[in-house]
Protein backbone atom coordinates (compact mmCIF):
# COMPACT_ATOMS: atom_id res chain seq x y z
CA UNK A 1 0.00 0.00 0.00
CA UNK A 2 1.24 3.37 -1.19
CA UNK A 3 1.50 6.21 1.97
CA UNK A 4 0.64 9.87 0.96
CA UNK A 5 4.45 11.95 0.73
CA UNK A 6 5.66 14.95 -0.30
CA UNK A 7 6.61 15.39 -4.02
CA UNK A 8 10.52 15.78 -3.47
CA UNK A 9 11.09 17.35 -6.95
CA UNK A 10 9.78 20.74 -8.24
CA UNK A 11 6.42 20.76 -9.11
CA UNK A 12 6.70 21.86 -12.91
CA UNK A 13 8.55 18.59 -13.38
CA UNK A 14 6.12 16.64 -11.21
CA UNK A 15 4.64 14.20 -13.34
CA UNK A 16 1.55 11.54 -12.91
CA UNK A 17 1.52 7.67 -13.49
CA UNK A 18 -1.55 5.72 -14.53
CA UNK A 19 -2.98 2.43 -15.43
CA UNK A 20 -4.39 1.19 -18.71
CA UNK A 21 -7.46 -0.86 -18.99
CA UNK A 22 -4.61 -3.81 -18.88
CA UNK A 23 -3.40 -2.69 -15.70
CA UNK A 24 0.50 -1.71 -17.07
CA UNK A 25 2.17 1.32 -15.20
CA UNK A 26 2.98 3.86 -17.66
CA UNK A 27 5.36 6.86 -15.65
CA UNK A 28 4.87 10.03 -17.80
CA UNK A 29 6.67 13.56 -17.49
CA UNK A 30 5.64 16.79 -17.56
CA UNK A 31 6.82 20.43 -18.61
CA UNK A 32 10.22 18.96 -19.86
CA UNK A 33 10.13 19.53 -23.02
CA UNK A 34 13.74 18.17 -24.37
CA UNK A 35 12.63 14.73 -22.04
CA UNK A 36 11.91 11.67 -24.62
CA UNK A 37 8.70 10.54 -24.42
CA UNK A 38 8.26 6.54 -24.64
CA UNK A 39 5.76 4.58 -26.67
CA UNK A 40 3.20 4.29 -23.24
CA UNK A 41 3.74 7.94 -21.89
CA UNK A 42 0.44 10.26 -22.33
CA UNK A 43 -0.15 13.90 -20.59
CA UNK A 44 -3.46 14.14 -19.62
CA UNK A 45 -2.07 17.34 -17.31
CA UNK A 46 -3.36 15.92 -13.98
CA UNK A 47 -2.09 17.88 -10.60
CA UNK A 48 -1.61 15.77 -6.97
CA UNK A 49 -5.05 15.59 -5.73
CA UNK A 50 -5.45 14.98 -2.31
CA UNK A 51 -7.79 11.40 -1.63
CA UNK A 52 -10.70 11.65 -0.73
CA UNK A 53 -12.29 8.10 0.01
CA UNK A 54 -9.15 6.51 1.55
CA UNK A 55 -10.22 3.05 2.20
CA UNK A 56 -11.62 2.52 -1.28
CA UNK A 57 -7.80 4.72 -2.95
CA UNK A 58 -5.90 2.31 -0.74
CA UNK A 59 -8.01 -1.21 -1.52
CA UNK A 60 -7.45 0.24 -5.05
CA UNK A 61 -3.60 0.52 -4.48
CA UNK A 62 -3.39 -2.92 -3.43
CA UNK A 63 -4.58 -4.32 -5.97
CA UNK A 64 -3.06 -2.38 -8.61
CA UNK A 65 0.14 -3.27 -7.05
CA UNK A 66 -1.05 -6.68 -6.96
CA UNK A 67 -1.74 -6.69 -10.72
CA UNK A 68 0.29 -4.45 -12.24
CA UNK A 69 3.35 -5.52 -13.72
CA UNK A 70 6.73 -3.31 -15.41
CA UNK A 71 7.25 -3.10 -18.79
CA UNK A 72 10.63 -1.89 -19.70
CA UNK A 73 10.81 1.53 -21.16
CA UNK A 74 13.23 2.99 -23.38
CA UNK A 75 14.68 5.93 -21.06
CA UNK A 76 17.13 7.81 -21.23
CA UNK A 77 20.04 6.34 -18.39
CA UNK A 78 20.53 10.53 -16.84
CA UNK A 79 16.60 10.97 -16.43
CA UNK A 80 16.10 7.46 -14.25
CA UNK A 81 15.95 9.44 -10.93
CA UNK A 82 14.03 12.23 -12.33
CA UNK A 83 11.36 10.00 -13.52
CA UNK A 84 11.98 7.89 -9.83
CA UNK A 85 11.44 10.60 -8.16
CA UNK A 86 8.61 12.08 -10.04
CA UNK A 87 6.45 8.85 -9.91
CA UNK A 88 6.61 8.55 -6.28
CA UNK A 89 5.04 12.04 -6.06
CA UNK A 90 2.41 10.89 -7.69
CA UNK A 91 1.42 8.04 -6.71
CA UNK A 92 -1.39 9.12 -4.40
CA UNK A 93 -2.93 10.80 -7.60
CA UNK A 94 -2.16 7.61 -9.80
CA UNK A 95 -4.10 5.56 -7.33
CA UNK A 96 -7.19 7.73 -6.24
CA UNK A 97 -7.86 7.69 -10.18
CA UNK A 98 -6.91 4.33 -10.94
CA UNK A 99 -9.06 2.66 -8.14
CA UNK A 100 -12.14 4.74 -9.19
CA UNK A 101 -11.85 3.59 -12.69
CA UNK A 102 -11.43 0.16 -11.99
CA UNK A 103 -13.93 0.25 -9.17
CA UNK A 104 -16.27 1.65 -11.79
CA UNK A 105 -15.78 -0.77 -14.31
CA UNK A 106 -16.12 -3.35 -11.48
CA UNK A 107 -20.05 -2.14 -10.31
CA UNK A 108 -20.41 -2.29 -14.02
CA UNK A 109 -19.49 -5.53 -14.07
CA UNK A 110 -21.34 -6.90 -11.28
CA UNK A 111 -24.00 -5.46 -12.79
CA UNK A 112 -23.86 -7.65 -15.85
CA UNK A 113 -23.63 -10.56 -13.91
CA UNK A 114 -26.33 -9.66 -11.55
CA UNK A 115 -28.96 -8.74 -14.85
CA UNK A 116 -27.27 -11.98 -16.43
CA UNK A 117 -27.71 -14.21 -13.54
CA UNK A 118 -31.60 -12.50 -12.80
CA UNK A 119 -32.57 -12.85 -16.67
CA UNK A 120 -31.65 -16.83 -16.30
CA UNK A 121 -33.21 -17.32 -13.10
CA UNK A 122 -36.19 -15.82 -14.18
CA UNK A 123 -35.81 -17.87 -17.75
CA UNK A 124 -35.17 -20.79 -15.26
CA UNK A 125 -38.51 -20.08 -13.64
CA UNK A 126 -40.91 -19.48 -16.50
CA UNK A 127 -39.46 -22.48 -17.78
CA UNK A 128 -40.45 -23.85 -15.03
CA UNK A 129 -43.63 -22.44 -14.26
CA UNK A 130 -44.44 -23.52 -17.64
CA UNK A 131 -43.77 -27.37 -17.09
CA UNK A 132 -45.94 -27.60 -13.88
CA UNK A 133 -48.79 -25.66 -16.03
CA UNK A 134 -48.61 -28.13 -18.95
CA UNK A 135 -48.09 -31.29 -15.73
CA UNK A 136 -51.36 -29.95 -14.14
CA UNK A 137 -52.90 -29.19 -17.70
CA UNK A 138 -52.42 -32.91 -18.61
CA UNK A 139 -52.93 -34.57 -15.37
CA UNK A 140 -56.54 -32.68 -15.46
CA UNK A 141 -57.26 -33.74 -18.54
CA UNK A 142 -56.29 -37.30 -17.92
CA UNK A 143 -59.06 -36.84 -14.79
CA UNK A 144 -61.27 -35.77 -16.81
CA UNK A 145 -60.98 -38.04 -19.34
CA UNK A 146 -61.46 -40.76 -16.74
CA UNK A 147 -64.38 -39.65 -15.14
CA UNK A 148 -66.07 -39.41 -18.64
CA UNK A 149 -65.00 -43.14 -19.80
CA UNK A 150 -66.17 -43.84 -16.48
CA UNK A 151 -69.25 -42.29 -17.06
CA UNK A 152 -69.77 -44.01 -20.73
CA UNK A 153 -68.92 -46.97 -19.68
CA UNK A 154 -71.66 -46.51 -16.73
CA UNK A 155 -74.06 -45.29 -19.11
CA UNK A 156 -73.51 -48.30 -21.68
CA UNK A 157 -73.67 -50.90 -18.94
CA UNK A 158 -77.06 -49.02 -18.29
CA UNK A 159 -78.22 -48.77 -21.87
CA UNK A 160 -77.54 -52.94 -22.23
CA UNK A 161 -79.54 -53.54 -19.29
CA UNK A 162 -82.31 -51.35 -20.46
CA UNK A 163 -81.77 -53.63 -24.23
CA UNK A 164 -81.91 -56.71 -22.22
CA UNK A 165 -84.77 -55.44 -20.07
CA UNK A 166 -86.40 -54.71 -23.70
CA UNK A 167 -85.90 -58.22 -25.07
CA UNK A 168 -87.45 -59.74 -22.13
CA UNK A 169 -90.65 -57.44 -22.05
CA UNK A 170 -90.94 -58.05 -25.74
CA UNK A 171 -90.38 -62.06 -25.00
CA UNK A 172 -93.08 -62.17 -22.96
CA UNK A 173 -95.48 -59.91 -24.89
CA UNK A 174 -95.13 -62.49 -27.92
CA UNK A 175 -95.55 -65.35 -25.01
CA UNK A 176 -99.02 -63.89 -24.00
CA UNK A 177 -99.89 -63.23 -27.38
CA UNK A 178 -99.77 -66.49 -28.30
CA UNK A 179 -101.52 -67.81 -25.19
CA UNK A 180 -104.15 -65.52 -25.91
CA UNK A 181 -104.44 -66.71 -29.62
CA UNK A 182 -104.32 -70.21 -27.88
CA UNK A 183 -107.48 -69.34 -25.16
CA UNK A 184 -109.15 -67.56 -27.99
CA UNK A 185 -109.40 -70.54 -30.34
CA UNK A 186 -109.95 -72.92 -27.41
CA UNK A 187 -113.26 -70.48 -26.47
CA UNK A 188 -114.21 -70.86 -30.58
CA UNK A 189 -113.92 -74.68 -30.29
CA UNK A 190 -115.92 -74.50 -26.99
CA UNK A 191 -118.21 -72.61 -29.08
CA UNK A 192 -118.49 -75.25 -32.09
CA UNK A 193 -118.66 -78.02 -29.20
CA UNK A 194 -121.64 -76.14 -27.51
CA UNK A 195 -122.87 -75.65 -31.27
CA UNK A 196 -122.81 -79.69 -32.12
CA UNK A 197 -124.23 -80.10 -28.56
CA UNK A 198 -126.97 -78.03 -29.10
CA UNK A 199 -127.74 -79.62 -32.78
CA UNK A 200 -127.30 -83.02 -31.10
CA UNK A 201 -130.26 -82.26 -28.77
CA UNK A 202 -132.21 -80.65 -31.26
CA UNK A 203 -131.80 -83.97 -32.98
CA UNK A 204 -132.58 -86.47 -30.80
CA UNK A 205 -135.56 -83.53 -29.82
CA UNK A 206 -136.57 -83.86 -33.51
CA UNK A 207 -136.26 -87.57 -33.40
CA UNK A 208 -138.38 -88.36 -30.51
CA UNK A 209 -141.20 -86.03 -31.81
CA UNK A 210 -141.40 -87.69 -34.73
CA UNK A 211 -141.73 -91.16 -33.42
CA UNK A 212 -145.65 -92.81 -33.54
CA UNK A 213 -147.48 -92.50 -30.35
CA UNK A 214 -148.20 -95.89 -28.63
CA UNK A 215 -151.50 -97.94 -29.75
CA UNK A 216 -153.50 -98.74 -26.46
CA UNK A 217 -153.94 -102.10 -24.84
CA UNK A 218 -156.84 -104.70 -26.56
CA UNK A 219 -158.10 -107.10 -24.84
CA UNK A 220 -157.27 -110.96 -25.85
CA UNK A 221 -154.42 -112.35 -27.89
CA UNK A 222 -154.76 -108.94 -29.45
CA UNK A 223 -153.31 -107.91 -26.31
CA UNK A 224 -151.06 -110.40 -25.78
CA UNK A 225 -149.27 -110.01 -29.14
CA UNK A 226 -148.87 -106.33 -28.68
CA UNK A 227 -147.25 -106.66 -25.86
CA UNK A 228 -144.65 -109.10 -26.83
CA UNK A 229 -144.06 -106.86 -30.10
CA UNK A 230 -143.58 -103.74 -28.17
CA UNK A 231 -141.65 -105.79 -25.67
CA UNK A 232 -138.99 -106.75 -28.52
CA UNK A 233 -139.10 -103.55 -30.08
CA UNK A 234 -137.74 -101.69 -26.61
CA UNK A 235 -135.46 -104.47 -25.73
CA UNK A 236 -133.73 -103.99 -29.42
CA UNK A 237 -133.69 -100.40 -28.70
CA UNK A 238 -132.15 -100.40 -25.20
CA UNK A 239 -129.37 -103.00 -26.69
CA UNK A 240 -128.35 -100.43 -29.57
CA UNK A 241 -128.36 -97.43 -27.02
CA UNK A 242 -126.20 -99.46 -24.67
CA UNK A 243 -124.19 -100.28 -27.61
CA UNK A 244 -123.62 -96.37 -28.39
CA UNK A 245 -122.92 -95.47 -25.28
CA UNK A 246 -119.82 -98.01 -25.03
CA UNK A 247 -116.00 -96.58 -25.90
CA UNK A 248 -115.60 -97.35 -29.63
CA UNK A 249 -111.70 -97.87 -28.64
CA UNK A 250 -111.38 -100.15 -25.98
CA UNK A 251 -115.14 -101.18 -25.54
CA UNK A 252 -115.36 -101.29 -21.44
CA UNK A 253 -115.51 -98.04 -21.20
CA UNK A 254 -118.85 -95.27 -21.16
CA UNK A 255 -118.46 -93.15 -24.06
CA UNK A 256 -118.32 -89.72 -22.19
CA UNK A 257 -115.62 -87.94 -24.49
CA UNK A 258 -116.61 -85.59 -27.66
CA UNK A 259 -114.09 -86.08 -30.40
CA UNK A 260 -113.35 -82.22 -32.21
CA UNK A 261 -113.97 -81.47 -34.58
CA UNK A 262 -116.24 -84.69 -35.92
CA UNK A 263 -118.20 -84.21 -32.85
CA UNK A 264 -118.10 -87.96 -31.64
CA UNK A 265 -119.35 -89.22 -28.21
CA UNK A 266 -117.02 -92.47 -28.75
CA UNK A 267 -114.23 -91.89 -26.42
CA UNK A 268 -113.73 -93.05 -22.59
CA UNK A 269 -111.33 -91.07 -20.58
CA UNK A 270 -108.77 -93.83 -20.28
CA UNK A 271 -108.62 -93.57 -24.28
CA UNK A 272 -108.69 -89.65 -24.38
CA UNK A 273 -104.92 -89.03 -24.00
CA UNK A 274 -103.98 -92.18 -25.89
CA UNK A 275 -106.72 -91.78 -29.55
CA UNK A 276 -105.46 -89.63 -32.01
CA UNK A 277 -108.03 -89.73 -34.73
CA UNK A 278 -112.00 -90.10 -34.30
CA UNK A 279 -112.68 -93.97 -33.89
CA UNK A 280 -115.91 -93.68 -35.82
CA UNK A 281 -115.11 -91.31 -38.91
CA UNK A 282 -111.12 -91.79 -38.28
CA UNK A 283 -110.57 -87.64 -38.58
CA UNK A 284 -107.75 -86.07 -36.64
CA UNK A 285 -108.55 -85.49 -33.43
CA UNK A 286 -107.49 -81.49 -32.72
CA UNK A 287 -109.47 -81.10 -28.95
CA UNK A 288 -111.82 -83.24 -26.94
CA UNK A 289 -114.62 -82.37 -24.43
CA UNK A 290 -115.34 -84.31 -21.69
CA UNK A 291 -119.28 -84.68 -21.33
CA UNK A 292 -121.11 -85.23 -18.03
CA UNK A 293 -124.27 -87.14 -18.77
CA UNK A 294 -127.16 -87.19 -16.10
Amino acid sequence: MYAPRRPTVDTTVAATAFLDEHGWSAPVAEGLGDFPRSELAWDYGFQQQPRKRPRVVAAAGCFVEEHSVALPQQVVPQQRGTRAAASGAASTSRGAINGDGLLSRLCRRHDAEIDALLTRESERMRAALEDARRRHAMALLATMQRAASGRLRAAEDELDRAARRNAELEEKARQVGAECEAWMNLARSHEAVAAGLRATLDDQLHLLQSQPPRAPASAGGCEEGGDAAEDARSCCFEAASAAAALCRSCGGGGACVLVLPCRHLCLCVSCEAAVDACPVCAAHKNASLRVLLS
